[in-house]
């Protein structure tokens, strides 16, 4: 059994499938794919959630797009940046921010998507919140509607959810601290995408880059792409913006910034998202609230191994190599998932 139907948990049961399993997923959400969101345009689509891949040093998630023949797509960051201070507004040629990452044509969550399709129909049952674990004996899952037996358990949920479980006979002291020790990647960020219907940015010798040091985008990025004839810029909301504002303000003031870092046809957009990660119950809790300073040094020992010899962990904050992102999801789901096969055999 897998507890999340997120990249990792999607990686796990695809795995398990594969050598012969029968696995059910049970997933909190009523859709796939966990910070995998995807906005859908003209078959093509922006990201909601994680948007990045660096291939060279990345090969988990490079390796499993081609097995599963999705393509990705350069970011473009040609043309000018643009950096916002309190001092004003200033444009000129400098360094590329994202160096030689790619994007999954169609949003990581096509990836999602292509995962579950890879499994038995019935597989992934959505809307089911687990609340507890019995891990005396057989392990099992408890949630409103029923208590699912099991003969092994991978956990792909953020650690911090999962601490909050109620757990028989109650996680190991080292498991329970290092389960709440780091903050879910991006889970206090809100990000705001902007559809338009041409990159007009780019006809201004505009990258779509920007860094503001007033706000409420903290960072604006080009999310376009015009194979699908999709045009789009994507930005971080900064905090306190979002912790203070409401979503009908934010979208608001961002546009007036929009409007002064790109020009006034930034006022005119197509369509206009915006995705609060910090009050997604799945996601954050309490103790996501406040962004972290850096990126944590993600990765614990007692979260690499067995739980009771049958119980594993798989999920972004695992890794240690990749913690946080795409790759450490992928890493770690493939990780459990050969754990929980062997002792399956044992």
């Amino acid at each position: 059994m897998v507890l999340g139907a997120g990249l990792a948990g999607l990686v796990a049961a695809r795995h398990l499938h594969l050598a012969g399993h029968s696995i059910k997923v049970l997933e909190a959400r009523n859709r796939i794919g966990g910070r995998a969101l995807t906005m859908s345009l003209n078959g093509g689509g922006i990201d909601l959630g994680p948007a990045w891949i660096w291939p060279a040093y990345q090969p988990n998630v490079i390796a499993l797009l081609t097995e599963l023949g999705l393509e990705t797509l350069p970011q473009d960051e040609t043309g000018d940046f643009v950096l916002e201070t309190e001092n004003g507004i200033r444009r000129g040629t400098f360094p590329k921010r994202y160096t030689d990452a790619v994007r999954i044509r169609g949003g990581v969550q096509a990836l999602a998507h292509r995962l579950a399709a890879a499994l038995p129909k019935d597989t992934i049952l959505l809307s089911e919140e687990v609340s507890a674990l019995d891990l005396q004996g057989r392990p099992r899952a408890i949630t409103a509607t029923r208590a699912w037996d099991a003969n092994v358990i991978i956990c792909a949920v953020p650690g911090r959810i999962a601490a909050k479980w109620d757990v028989n006979p109650g996680w190991p002291a080292v498991v329970a601290q290092d389960l709440v020790r780091w903050p879910t990647w991006m889970a206090a960020h809100a990000k705001l995408v902007v559809q338009y219907d041409r990159p007009f940015w780019r006809d201004a010798g505009l990258s779509g880059g920007a860094v503001s040091h007033m706000g409420p985008l903290v960072e604006v990025a080009d999310q376009s792409d015009p194979t699908t004839g999709v045009f789009g810029l994507f930005g971080f909301v900064g905090i306190p913006f979002h912790t203070r504002s409401g979503q009908a303000e934010i979208v608001r003031h961002s546009l007036t910034q929009l409007v002064r870092l790109f020009g006034p046809d930034a006022a005119h957009p197509i369509r206009v998202e915006l995705m609060d990660w910090a009050a997604e119950p799945f996601t954050a809790t309490a103790m996501d609230q406040t962004a972290p300073h850096g990126h944590p040094s993600y990765g614990a020992p007692s979260l690499s191994g067995p739980v009771d010899g049958r119980l594993f962990f798989a999920g972004a904050e695992v890794s240690k190599t990749h913690g946080g992102l795409i790759e450490g999801a992928i890493e770690t789901g493939e990780r459990a998932a050969m754990l929980a096969a062997r002792a399956l055999v044992s």
